[in-house]
């Protein structure tokens, strides 16, 4: 295996990966830390469980603002785009081979339309009103950078706060999030007050003025 060339250098804002599995169900690895494990061991960030992943198989690392994959002497090797590799530049779209397993690797970069851009100005406070359910009418405030939220059919979907305003991002499920009666698939999508968020039938409304 031989080390890729530097490719187009390119700041990432936020990534993940997206494990599609052979029933059709998706699941999604948001990358929240500066090193991201892949392998068969529970101590991994990304567990993937077959005797064709090593234990500790691959790691995905933080190098000057762009992101890194790295194999880890894996039994089996580790492959991208069609290429084995021991360590090369990631970019948007990657598919990432380990094992039986595929990967791609996405970027939330999500082009934002100009009626719908996000406030430049810092952040208003935020929340999630439940729309649906016994839990009709209760208030879940985004204080945090990420906040998950969850519909029927273990759809669960993240809302994230950034500087430049609030997005959802789905993160495993059969289903993905629809926002205003738009399916929004794996990219990251701006929200505005008002926006009704959809899971499996739950319903959220994200509010920024006077959310508490």
């Amino acid at each position: 295996m031989s080390e890729s060339p530097m490719r187009h250098h390119e700041e990432i804002v936020a990534a993940r990966l997206v494990l599609s599995a052979a029933d059709g169900n998706t699941r999604s690895y948001p990358i929240l830390t500066t090193d991201v494990r892949i392998g068969r061991r529970p101590f991994n960030e990304v567990v993937l469980d077959d005797l064709t992943v090593s234990g500790a198989h691959a790691v995905i690392v933080s190098d000057d603002g762009r992101r890194l994959l790295r194999d880890l002497d894996s039994r089996n090797g580790t492959v991208l785009n069609g290429t084995p590799i021991r360590s090369a530049r990631l970019e948007h779209g990657d598919l990432i081979e380990i094992g039986v397993y595929r990967l791609r690797y996405l970027v939330d970069r999500a082009p934002v339309a100009p009626a719908r851009a996000a406030p430049d100005a810092a952040l208003t406070p935020a929340a999630l009103a439940r729309m649906s359910g016994p839990e009709r009418g209760r208030m879940l405030a985004l204080e945090r950078p990420i906040t998950s939220i969850s519909g029927g059919a273990s759809q669960v979907a993240v809302v994230s706060r950034r500087k430049n305003g609030y997005y959802v991002t789905h993160l495993e499920g059969l289903a993905f999030p629809v926002v205003n009666g738009d399916v929004i698939g794996l990219v990251s999508h701006p929200l505005l007050d008002g926006d009704l968020i959809e899971l499996s039938g739950t319903l959220y409304r994200f509010r920024q003025r006077d959310a508490r």
